[in-house]
């Protein structure tokens, strides 16, 4: 048997383990540490992980655990890099488990420590061309971040410098590189989150930069807060998480959960109306910016210390109808009644996601318009603000033109 102790908040919460020589999803336990429950107002470590003295196993424990864990390529390179057997789950957990999203830990614990290390020189040593080459700086100091693109945990002192986090120290930001199989995909992922915040939406921040010979974007992290100029760490869990499903099922195409499902689970948290809101607008606003993309793990629960939860703000925001098709799938990741493009929804299926997922199909439509009217007036600032920046302006000039397209496209549609 393997074992790891896990930490949430820094306080030391339960026991994962792994039994049998197969690995299998079926060996996987968690259970809560009695001093844990004893303790005063524990928080859960997932919905799908409610308090119990009983220990969890099977496959509730394998997903929520493995959703922790970076993806694709760069998966594949932190693998490479620490010399691990590949698609062992467990073994990879071991190794940098240690910071993962949010405020959870799994592994053994780290006291802050060690020095700042200069981070334009450090990257600027990168010789790979492959994805995941930032992310290997961060995986040696035990640091996991879900998701298939790069990405690297950093800290932007009140300076405004960047620098590597010491061992257990919270980064503030994670700094992205522009992707080398999707060029351009900082623009448009910078474009996306800058429009949802000019509309009024709650949507991670960030801007674009430039370092070590790269484009990148740096983005605030959200699930850190600042009390008294110390940096306190979120708990956060994606859907996938929330739901129980494993990361490989973040499709509804696939067998993931729908829309439909994370209302329900909303509902049942009683998470009252902002959070019912909070998702609608989430699914109107990445149909009329384009972004086919939108899985179950880019819709998040943020929990704070008192384990309170609400909506996690909006992130990967991405207007993949501005990329070549031949490259990103237009079927929406997240299922708009019967449309099999995001670019061909109907008045009718917004109806039909309206009912199924518990909103006023009236209420549906009415939003997607006064969004898109909202979306195409603030579109020709955000382009204009962002290249002034140092964005790339012929690259956000075609984002917006996509993103123009695709809003008009559907606010006739829902008219109609």
């Amino acid at each position: 048997m393997s074992a790891l102790p896990v930490s949430l908040f820094g306080q030391h919460t339960g026991e994962l383990a792994l039994a049998g020589p197969l690995r299998s999803p079926e060996d996987w336990t968690f259970v809560y540490a009695p001093s844990y429950l004893a303790s005063p107002a524990p928080i859960p470590l997932s919905v799908s992980l409610p308090l119990r003295p009983e220990p969890y196993a099977g496959a509730v424990v394998r997903n929520w655990f493995c959703n922790l864990l970076p993806e694709g390529g760069v998966r594949l390179a932190i693998e490479a890099r620490l010399r691990l057997p590949p698609r062992d789950d467990f073994a990879l957990l071991t190794a940098i488990g240690g910071e993962c999203a949010g405020a959870v830990s799994v592994g053994a614990p780290t006291t802050v420590g060690g020095v700042s290390v200069d981070l334009e020189t450090l990257l600027g040593e990168t010789t790979g061309n492959g994805d995941g080459d930032w992310a290997l700086h961060g995986a040696p100091r035990r640091l996991s971040l879900a998701g298939a693109q790069d990405k690297l945990a950093v800290i932007v002192d009140g300076h405004g410098r960047l620098r590597l986090p010491a061992v257990g120290e919270p980064s503030t930001h994670l700094l992205k590189p522009d992707s080398r199989s999707f060029r351009g995909l900082r623009e448009l992922e910078a474009l996306g989150l800058a429009l949802a915040t000019a509309v009024g939406l709650d949507a991670a921040r960030a801007r674009a930069i430039d370092i070590a010979g790269r484009h990148a974007l740096l983005i605030e992290r959200y699930d850190r807060r600042l009390d008294d100029g110390v940096v306190q760490r979120l708990h956060q869990e994606d859907f996938c998480q929330a739901l129980g499903y494993p990361g490989e099922l973040k499709y509804e195409g696939q067998g993931g959960p729908g829309l439909a499902t994370i209302s329900q689970l909303l509902r049942r948290l009683a998470l009252g109306p902002a959070a019912l809101q909070g998702l609608l607008d989430a699914v109107v606003f990445n149909a009329l910016i384009g972004n086919a993309d939108a899985h179950a793990k880019n819709l998040s629960l943020l929990i704070d210390r008192t384990g309170r939860r609400r909506l996690a703000p909006l992130y990967d925001l991405v207007p993949t109808v501005a990329l070549p098709e031949t490259l990103v799938d237009r079927e929406p990741a997240l299922r708009i009644g019967e449309a099999t493009r995001i670019e061909t929804i109907t008045a009718d299926d917004w109806r039909r996601f309206a009912r199924a997922a518990g909103y006023g199909p009236g209420f549906v439509l009415r939003r997607v318009d006064s969004l898109a009217d909202a979306v195409l007036a603030a579109l020709p600032g955000v382009v204009a603000e962002l290249t002034a920046s140092g964005g790339d302006a012929q690259r956000l000039q075609r984002g917006g033109n996509a993103v123009q397209a695709q809003t008009l496209a559907l606010q006739r549609a829902a008219a109609a």
